[in-house]
Formats: structure tokens, C-alpha cells, sequence
């Protein structure tokens, strides 16, 4: 009896098969995931990097880096960002002007792995506006245009401040000791508080009055610290960081010598709920780490170990404070 060789899978043989193969898929997937999370985390950094050129060049052209608002290269005043953009490749959309220029998705400043950045830009409207509704955009738009260009990181208000400085005279602790900007999320919402919700919008801002000093107040300029709510400088929408008014006491580790209702002062928070993190303060992507753009053009790594103190410390570039974390740059 001659006997016909087999050339099919039984039907549990298939099973055992398909079984295998979505098991070795199972481990598979979140490898991939955990590159595709590291690449987007090194795009984060080389943005960064990016952006620490563009500041210095920048720097280098005009003997001084950008405020985070106000008249730079041009007789138009114009946001921190917008004054980087020829330094960014982006000399066409800086020709535009401000203006014309803030509804602009700028790949530079869009971090892949913030998850609040959407399709990139954000309308901005009486509705969304929380912080001052009777003037929800500053009197330069004119435009009638509600859209807003976002970006996933926030300029150290601390260095560029209210007119437009020298770095190496800004930043006295240290250009590698001083943080330039910080990731943050795009946008940001909470269940309460004030504000409740903010954006990073690129091109926002607003020009401080015939500016004679970096900072808006001086601490001989207040008798007791106060909460403005109802200015476009205290608005939610700058891409700027270490700014808040807090009427709150001075804490005991307090150091500085700038006025402390402008400090927020608080460690970031690390890849918080989307619906719940703060508009003043900065966010990681990830739960792991946050990047941060120093003064010399590094970009720094920080755990969530980073407390208030050390925080502050890492981002005031005068102050003569060094942070004492070893993971402190």
C-alpha cells in the first residue's frame, strides 16, 4: 500500500502557528514602540539644539539675544520666537511679519511626543480666552485671523525678560549652569484655578511700555506682593516659562532677589493627564525625563527626582544659586 505524502496543516497545527505568531507580535509591538519613543524623543533634543543655534546666532548678529517681546530686529515688535525665525531657516515667514506669520506650524518648535498639540494651532477667541476676555488678543493682531501657531517649548522669561539683552551678561551664573527653554505642553487645561487653561502660542506677546529694565516690576516697586489678573502680560498664552503671579508668602528656601510673585518656582510636572496639569508651569512628554536647552547650547536631561528649589535654581542665570542635585547640569 502506497501511501500519498501530507502537504497541509492540520486544523490545530494552524492554530499553534497563528498562536506563535501573535505571541512573537506581542513582544515585538512594544519594542517598536519603545524606538519610536526614543527617536521622537532625540527629534525633541535636536529641536532644542536648534533652537540654542538659532539664539545665538541671533545673539552674535544683533550684540544682544531676543526679549521675550518687543522691538529686536526690526521696528515691528515681535515675540521671542517670531525674532529667531530667520535663524531658523524661516527667514520668508519672518518677512510676513508677525502678524500674518502666527498661524504658522513651525516644525522646529513641535515636539513629536506632546500629545496636547492636535493638528498644531489653536483659535483663540473670547471663548477660549480665560484670563482676560475683554481683550482676548493683543492690539498688534489685527488680522482677524483666531488662529494661533503652537509650540511645545517655553523660553526661561528669567533670561530673556523685558528687553533685550546680552546673553553672557544675562546669564552671570553660567551659560552651561542656566536654562534657556524647557519642553512644556502646548496646551494646557485644568478642572480649577487661575487660570484654568493656557497655550503655547509662538507668535503671542506683549510690549511692556517704554521697557527701562529687564523685569516688568522690581521688588521696591511693590509694597506687598498683589495677583493681576486682568493684564495681557499676566495672559496664559506666551511660550514662556518660570512666570506666574503668586500672592502666596515667600517660602523659607526663597533666595532670590527678583520679585517673588513673579515666580512660579515648581518643579515641572511629568507627562501629567492631559485635563489636569498647570498653565504656568512646564511639562514633560514622558513620565521619565524632561529636556531641557541650556545657555551654551547643551541640552540637559532631568528626572523627576528635580525639585522646586533646584528647579529655580537651574533656570534664574544671576542669582549666584547652584543647584545642589547631582543630576543638575
Amino acid at each position: 500500500m502506497v501511501r500519498t505524502a501530507r502537504n497541509a496543516f492540520t486544523l490545530i497545527e494552524l492554530l499553534v502557528v497563528i498562536a506563535i505568531i501573535a505571541i512573537l507580535i506581542g513582544l515585538l509591538v512594544p519594542a517598536v514602540q519603545k524606538v519610536r519613543a526614543a527617536a521622537a524623543n532625540i527629534q525633541s533634543k535636536n529641536n532644542l539644539k536648534q533652537i540654542g543655534l538659532a539664539v545665538h546666532s541671533a545673539n552674535d548678529s544683533f550684540g544682544k539675544a531676543p526679549p521675550m517681546y518687543g522691538n529686536y530686529s526690526t521696528p515691528t515688535g515681535g515675540s521671542f520666537w517670531y525674532s529667531i525665525l530667520p535663524h531658523l531657516e524661516q527667514d520668508s515667514l519672518f518677512k510676513q511679519g508677525p502678524d500674518a506669520a502666527k498661524s504658522a506650524v513651525i516644525k522646529t518648535l513641535q515636539a513629536p511626543l506632546d500629545v496636547t498639540l492636535g493638528t498644531g494651532t489653536f483659535q483663540l477667541t473670547a471663548t477660549t480666552y480665560n484670563t482676560h476676555a475683554s481683550s482676548p488678543i493683543p492690539a498688534w493682531s489685527t488680522n482677524g485671523n483666531t488662529t494661533w501657531g503652537l509650540t511645545s517649548y517655553a523660553a526661561n522669561w528669567m533670561v530673556f525678560g523685558d528687553m533685550a539683552m546680552p546673553l553672557m551678561n544675562t546669564m552671570m551664573d553660567g551659560t552651561s549652569h542656566t536654562m534657556m527653554v524647557s519642553e512644556h505642553y502646548a496646551v494646557c487645561k485644568r478642572p480649577s484655578g487661575t487660570p484654568t487653561s493656557g497655550a503655547m502660542l509662538w507668535a503671542y506677546g506683549w510690549q511692556v511700555p517704554t521697557p527701562t529694565h529687564q523685569w516688568v516690576r522690581q521688588a521696591t516697586q511693590l509694597a506687598t506682593p498683589t495677583l493681576v489678573t486682568n493684564s495681557l502680560y499676566n495672559a496664559p498664552y506666551w511660550a514662556r516659562s518660570l512666570f506666574v503671579n503668586n500672592p502666596n508668602p515667600v517660602p523659607t528656601e526663597w533666595t532670590g532677589t527678583k520679585p517673588w510673585e513673579f515666580r512660579c518656582h515648581k518643579a515641572p510636572q511629568f507627562a501629567p493627564p492631559i485635563d489636569n496639569n498647570h498653565p504656568y508651569k512646564e511639562q514633560s512628554f514622558t513620565p521619565g525625563t524632561i529636556n531641557i536647552l541650556m545657555g551654551d547650547g547643551s541640552v540637559a536631561s532631568l528626572n523627576s527626582s528635580i525639585n522646586d528649589k533646584n528647579w529655580y535654581f537651574i533656570a534664574s542665570p544671576n542669582e549666584g544659586d547652584m543647584p545642589d542635585d547631582p543630576q543638575a547640569p
